[in-house]
């Protein structure tokens, strides 16, 4: 896959929807289900950012139509839930989180139209990094504690003394390599001073400051230039240089509004709680985060929604910790733990450390409080432009909306159902009640089967998540409900005309 694809899930939104248009676009539209809409772009995620089950993971034409009737069944199973007699779809939590989803795209969409698609490459700056983009990068570093030790170890080196040496003295072995290459995502500093032309083999580069405060000073090796020889890979580098320059003066200008967007705001945590809250927060932080890289780490076809749960919630019931008790203050407001937590329902946090031990945590946590108010300013900004009008925001929040209210109804077939444990006993089960929704809702269903057959897809396995953003997935896993291949339900849709 693409690293592109990869690595810049943030302008998901940018491909459709940019402009403020209250309608979806009749041609992109390639089903509609009583309420809800599956757009062109839904289909081909849903299919293609996560892992679809073996009986639709291939890229011919049965499979494909296999992975419209399971999103199209997920639909179904979504209205069968709001509307059944012994259902109740009241949930506030779950209109807290959609609101989250829903405030997390206007502010992708709002980064998308104001600084992503306002930025210009100049010809002459895209050849000179065209010329570099190949280069891999040979580096020993050292990661030290202060700039005390830095000068140090700068001393030693001048006269001539190795960083394996120096490794080897101080904690036994050689120093760490690694190899960095034009495309990888790090800091502007290091990247700025590897990947110009008058750097040399042998040169001490450095210090950089770390996300730790810590300092890293590293030694050239040597490098490789991978040249592009056909004329597809020569555009396809092109095209990737391109993006990453246009991301990287995006991101300058966006963090440069962002400054003056916060600037006179002012937060203060009250100390005796914060230590409390913040122990507590910390045990589950530390067993949640296990969970989930368990969660990510198996394909497990009833995968739960763990990646999409806050990722602390405090409870209310310690009694060491009063849920009316202040856990700070914000531009002159009080925020109780109560509040503060009902707030983490539509925004939970996101800590700018991925890995980290537990006496950095309560750094690291008042750093995921200070971004938590900075969304909500530009999240302010968004509602003011009218970013939550957007329809490729309507539809990203129907698509989630559709996914939870389906896998809430077949929850509860599966707990009347306890016999079933397996996934092809399940499939035996929902395959005749799927086809019993599909004549039921005949008269509701539209497909535009002209789209339909326009689309391709790969057979590639993935599961496509973001990072530095509340919610990390992208899409809701793919809905394991009917393995049918007939689309002998509905209407043609009058866009096929």
């Amino acid at each position: 896959m693409n690293w592109l694809l990869r690595l810049c899930v943030i302008f998901i939104f940018c491909t459709l929807g940019c402009t403020k248009q209250p309608e979806i676009p009749k041609n992109h539209i390639l089903a509609k289900v009583g309420s809800f809409t599956i757009t062109i772009q839904d289909f081909i995620r849903r299919a293609e950012y996560a892992i679809r089950p073996s009986y639709c993971r291939q890229s011919n034409y049965v499979h494909k139509k296999i992975i419209l009737n399971s999103l199209i069944g997920e639909k179904l199973t979504a209205l069968e839930f709001e509307t059944g007699p012994n259902l109740n779809p009241t949930n506030n939590d779950l209109e807290l989180f959609l609101q989250g989803r829903k405030e997390q795209a206007m502010r992708q969409v709002h980064y998308a139209n104001e600084f992503y698609s306002t930025v210009e490459i100049q010809e002459g700056a895209l050849k000179k990094a065209y010329d570099i983009a190949g280069r891999r990068i040979s580096v020993q570093y050292l990661n030290l504690p202060d700039l005390k030790i830095v000068e140090k170890i700068r001393n030693l080196t001048e006269e001539g003394i190795p960083l394996d040496s120096i490794h080897n003295s101080l904690w036994g072995g050689s120093a760490p390599a690694r190899e960095i290459s034009w495309f990888d995502r790090g800091q502007n500093d290091v990247h700025k001073v590897l990947f110009n032309r008058g750097i040399k083999k042998g040169q001490l580069l450095g210090p950089f400051t770390t996300e730790d405060s810590t300092y890293v000073i590293m030694a050239v090796k040597g490098w490789v230039d991978q040249p592009v020889i056909t004329e597809s890979d020569q555009n396809q580098r092109w095209g990737d240089v391109k993006e990453r320059l246009t991301e990287k003066k995006a991101k300058e200008k966006y963090f440069g509004w962002v400054e003056n967007l916060m600037r006179g705001k002012e937060m203060k945590l009250n100390p005796v709680i914060f230590y409390k809250y913040s122990n507590r927060a910390a045990d589950y932080f530390f067993k949640m985060d296990s969970v989930k890289q368990n969660a990510l780490n198996q394909a497990i076809w009833d995968e739960p929604a763990i990646l999409d749960q806050s990722t602390i919630i405090v409870d209310h019931r310690d009694l060491e910790l009063d849920p009316n008790s202040i856990l700070l203050k914000y531009n002159g407001k009080d925020w109780t733990v109560k509040d503060f937590n009902e707030k983490l329902k539509t925004h939970p946090f996101v800590f700018r450390k991925r890995k980290m031990n537990r006496s950095e945590f309560p750094e690291q946590l008042r750093f995921a409080i200070a971004d938590f108010f900075r969304d909500i300013e530009i999240t302010k900004k968004c509602y003011e432009q009218g970013y939550d009008k957007y329809w490729s925001v309507d539809t990203h929040v129907d698509m989630w909306r559709g996914a939870t209210l389906s896998r809430k109804f077949t929850s509860y077939l599966r707990i009347n159902n306890n016999h079933i444990t397996n996934q092809d006993q399940w499939l035996d089960f929902m395959n005749p009640i799927m086809d019993s929704l599909q004549k039921k809702y005949s008269d509701q269903i539209e497909i535009n089967m002209n789209a339909f057959e326009s689309i391709e897809l790969t057979s590639t396995d993935m599961v496509v998540t973001q990072r530095g953003v509340p919610f990390v997935k992208v899409v809701p896993s793919f809905p394991i409900i009917t393995t049918d291949s007939r689309i002998d339900y509905g209407s043609k849709s009058k866009l096929d005309d």
